[in-house]
């Protein structure tokens, strides 16, 4: 005989969960850890930026859960201290979301390899070392999920001058993938979404980049509109439409998807 089905709200729920959100003080990842919050986990807020810490006090300003960190995501040391404390007050981690990035722009042919190195030392190198910490700390529970946030960028190219970040964020979904794989029957699930173009101050830097690195660039706005050209829904990600995937996908709603890199993209991939 079939066990009765858990109702809906107890599946989203993530009451008595403890998360991390790596490069949440502003964009998508604070968009992501406010969500989180509202669904009842303690959210530890990850950055380097200062203004972590104010995205957190938010949070408990509004009767939540939340602390921050300062997190440089390049630092392994970092992250094994970050989890440390966590395993220190909490006992147990729950969920880790890796989210920080960076989106520079410089054509191919003139890419300084400090510059390669740099994007690859935080969209890459940082989430291996966040997924690991976080999966070390998991494997004796047998249990958690890992999600990476990587970019329609981790399925085909995009504008050029970029070469950089795409190779970063294929790279993070062959990660993904891998990390499935070997901590699956570790009861870890490691899933990705990949947004589109979103609204946040990481596209507007972005698209500054872009506009130097191009001849034939337009102004800001223009760009910004040309992005919603491209995608079916004829308008950019806010941070939270982003933020709403990555709530289910870090739920149990979510329990039996794993290995996957789920789009966010308006139907960008489509078109």
């Amino acid at each position: 005989m079939n066990s009765p089905k858990p109702a809906i709200e107890e599946l989203i729920s993530l009451s008595g969960r403890i998360a991390v959100v790596t490069g949440a003080a502003q964009g998508i990842g604070r968009a992501i850890g406010e969500r989180l919050c509202e669904l009842g986990a303690h959210v530890v807020f990850a950055d380097q930026r200062p203004d972590v810490h104010a995205a957190a006090e938010g949070i408990r300003a509004a009767g939540g859960r939340a602390s921050s960190f300062d997190l440089d995501v390049t630092d392994e040391d970092r992250h094994l201290a970050l989890v440390e404390e966590i395993l220190d007050e909490h006992g147990a981690l729950d969920i880790w979301v890796n989210n920080a990035g960076i989106y520079p722009a410089s054509s191919t042919l003139d890419l300084p390899a400090e510059e390669w190195r740099a994007v690859l030392a935080v969209n890459l190198d940082g989430a291996f070392y966040g997924a690991r910490a976080a999966a070390r700390a998991m494997v004796p529970r047998k249990r958690g999920v890992i999600l990476n946030v990587g970019s329609t960028s981790s399925f085909r190219a995009s504008n050029d001058g970029m070469a950089h970040y795409v190779s970063s964020k294929f790279g993070l979904r062959g990660l993904t993938q891998a990390f499935a794989k070997e901590f699956g029957p570790l009861g870890i699930r490691v899933l990705g979404i990949a947004p589109t173009a979103t609204a946040t101050q990481t596209l507007v830097d972005g698209a500054k980049s872009i506009t130097a690195a191009q001849s034939d660039a337009d102004s800001e706005e223009d760009l910004f509109g040309r992005y919603a050209e491209k995608i079916p829904l004829r308008r950019i990600a806010t941070p939270d439409d982003i933020a709403r995937v990555a709530a289910f996908c870090v739920s149990d709603l979510a329990g039996y998807v794993t290995g996957t890199v789920i789009p966010v993209d308006g139907g960008h991939l489509a078109s």
